[in-house]
């Protein structure tokens, strides 16, 4: 069985198609061996080109709307515009004569992975690389709430099993004068005990792995 083969821009690392002009884009491979689109030395600086030619859209040209973007972006001379303008909208939600701003990261993110789809037949890269690139763009992602990070979840875990261990143990403490007629308490209580101990791991376990994990993809 054989693999099917990645799409052109895929392969170049230019998920936008850029075509060769003399911009001298920053993170061009030393050698370009495709002759009629630019090749990067990784997915981030082609996504990262992509979203600085929808900027200077906007900037230089005042293209805002979807309609406006992909007319530039694809021709008609040379593409199906129309098909081209409808799948961006739906695949962003944007309508297509919505007025955008390519300087917010959730307009410039949704037409950029966007493009990359239609490009290219899929959206193949990670939310990590997205952020990189539109960082390196010049657009800065949304601070996470820290209530919302794997690690905070992770403590909260722990730290809710600590508190129920020592609620059990007081609740065991408590029944200490009674154990003869609550005999048949105690080995349900022990079981908790044990089952909160290990929710306690888990969530430390959670914790050393997301700021491991975040450290192996970059984020700090």
């Amino acid at each position: 069985m054989t693999s099917k083969t990645p799409a052109r821009g895929i392969r170049n690392n230019n998920p936008g198609n850029l075509r060769r002009t003399d911009d001298p884009w920053q993170g061009l491979a030393e050698t370009q061996t495709d002759k009629e689109f630019f090749v990067f030395q990784s997915p981030v600086y082609g996504i990262r080109a992509l979203a600085r030619t929808l900027i200077k859209y906007q900037d230089k040209h005042g293209l805002r709307t979807i309609r406006q973007i992909i007319g530039r972006w694809a021709p008609a001379l040379e593409n199906d515009t129309v098909a081209y303008i409808k799948a961006v909208s739906a695949s962003s939600g944007f309508g297509q004569d919505v007025e955008l701003d390519m300087h917010k990261y959730e307009h410039l993110k949704a037409i950029t992975l966007a493009i990359i789809a239609f490009e290219n037949g899929q959206q193949p890269y990670t939310g990590a690389q997205i952020d990189k690139a539109l960082l390196l763009a010049g657009i800065e992602p949304p601070a996470r709430s820290l209530q919302h990070t794997r690690t905070v979840r992770g403590g909260k875990a722990a730290t809710v099993a600590t508190v129920g261990l020592g609620a059990l143990q007081a609740v065991q403490d408590g029944l200490a004068p009674a154990r003869d007629s609550l005999q048949m308490l105690v080995p349900y209580l022990d079981i908790a005990k044990w089952l909160l101990l290990a929710i306690t791991l888990i969530g430390i376990g959670v914790m050393i792995w997301a700021r491991i994990d975040d450290n192996r993809k970059g984020l700090r």
